[in-house]
């Protein structure tokens, strides 16, 4: 039996190319199994449409920066502001400068003020005798060589009392009768009525003057 020289050839190419398609079945077969291996991701798609209302909560701002801040009041009853307006009241049976010097109860003390919003004590008392035709410098030491001195046993309504508060003559009132003067006390007080019998003003008064006859 004869054989053709082509027929081992094509046998061994044959054999070649069936060890080719072996080891990449063999090679397919192990790259399927890596793969399956492989932890696997998962993408979720997120819908966005959505009819819900997402409510942030509010930083919590200062009132302040609002312009919210309420400033407080402080209402103060300062009398009348001038002769033959309304005011306090005097005691019954008042002579004319005691009735307007109380016009003015109330009113703030500033040192050198001389009214008619605001006094220190030789600008209370000048204010008030300005206005009946008395001219009285605005200091307390000027105010007490004026008039005629009178006893403090003596005293009527409308006299000048006076103190020596700091060791000379330093403070003015008008006396108003009982035993009180009406006077711009202090930047604490104001115009107020205080009694001669009070022990600061008992101790240091210095005498009176009647400018107003």
């Amino acid at each position: 039996m004869k054989f053709s020289k082509s027929k081992p050839f094509i046998f061994g190419v044959t054999l070649v190319a069936l060890g080719i398609t072996a080891k990449i079945n063999s090679y397919e077969v192990k790259a399927d199994a890596a793969i399956k291996d492989q932890p696997s991701v998962v993408v979720r798609s997120v819908d966005l449409n959505s009819d819900k209302v997402i409510k942030v909560p509010e930083r919590n701002v200062p009132k302040d920066n609002q312009k919210t801040n309420t400033s407080k009041k402080t209402t103060i009853n300062r009398g009348g502001s001038g002769l033959g307006q309304a005011g306090p009241s005097a005691p019954s049976g008042s002579s004319s400068v005691v009735s307007y010097a109380y016009k003015f109860l109330g009113r703030p003390y500033i040192w050198g003020a001389s009214g008619p919003n605001a006094f220190d004590c030789s600008g209370f008392t000048s204010y008030v005798y300005r206005a009946f035709g008395v001219g009285l410098d605005h200091y307390t030491g000027s105010q007490f060589g004026s008039g005629q001195s009178v006893g403090k046993g003596g005293l009527s309504q409308g006299d000048l009392v006076f103190f020596n508060t700091y060791g000379s003559i330093s403070h003015v009132g008008i006396y108003i009768g009982n035993g009180n003067f009406i006077h711009a006390a202090n930047s604490r007080t104001g115009v107020i009525v205080s009694s001669l019998s009070e022990g600061y003003y008992a101790s240091h008064y210095a005498g009176a003057r009647r400018v107003l006859k």
